[in-house]
């Protein structure tokens, strides 16, 4: 067998096996043997973080790059096959392919196919749930139904309050949930809480670029349209 690229798990009996990894599911890790796919019941692996290692395949960081250049079509064949295999390991790349997929569907307003990846992720790895939520919210604010993204948004946004120091995975999640909070706003004509969602993107969770561009642009757009109300506003 060729070498393994990284792959690794540690047995309860503190044996390493160094295998590549294949797939898993939520009662086994499976490994490549000879004779094809050995499964591994979790219960005999090591729980603690570091027992277990997933090497990132090939093509992600390629796949992932697309996504943020709008190339959504073009990365889903890459991404949902590695979910299909990997979704219930919490590495952080398969959950930034996870959010990606999710993210690609609702661009491509491919609803429903968003809704079924973000429903298993949540089986799956519920503490990581909220990350897919604002690109969900994208699909219900381009169905004006606007209260209801702006109640799962909320959700995510209480999780920001606090936090100093972010991963590059908070600020795009933060930064897309004020954003698309911006466009429910300004979809339901509230266009001052509007500017002041944008704004917590430009200025907040400026880290993810993309969002922030897109942020920036709408606020823009809407202080300009805002200004002859102002203006108006202090003649009288």
């Amino acid at each position: 067998m060729a070498q393994t690229q990284g792959d690794f798990f540690y047995l309860k009996t503190g044996q390493r096996r160094d295998v590549v990894i294949t797939r898993a599911d939520p009662k086994n890790l499976y490994y490549q043997t000879p004779s094809g796919d050995a499964p591994m019941p979790w219960g005999s692996i090591k729980a603690e973080a570091g027992s277990w290692n997933l090497a990132e395949r090939k093509g992600v960081k390629e796949a992932l790059a697309s996504v943020d250049a709008g190339k959504y079509a073009a990365a889903l064949p890459v991404l949902k096959p590695l979910a299909d295999r990997y979704m219930v390991l919490p590495a952080p790349w398969v959950q930034d392919v996870v959010v990606a997929i999710v993210r690609c569907h609702t661009e491509l307003q491919q609803f429903a196919e968003a809704d079924a990846v973000a429903k298993k992720f949540g089986e799956y790895q519920p503490a990581q749930v909220n990350r897919v939520k604002p690109f969900l919210a994208v699909a219900l604010a381009g169905q004006k139904k606007y209260d209801e993204a702006i109640a799962a948004l909320t959700e995510v946004a209480k999780t920001a309050v606090g936090k100093l120091v972010l991963t590059p995975a908070e600020a795009r999640m933060f930064g897309q949930a004020f954003l698309t909070l911006g466009d429910c706003y300004a979809g339901k004509g509230d266009e001052q809480k509007a500017l002041e969602c944008y704004l917590t993107t430009t200025v907040l969770y400026y880290q993810d670029e993309p969002i922030a561009r897109q942020a920036q642009a709408k606020a823009d757009e809407l202080k300009k349209k805002l200004q002859p109300k102002t203006a108006k506003a202090s003649d009288q």
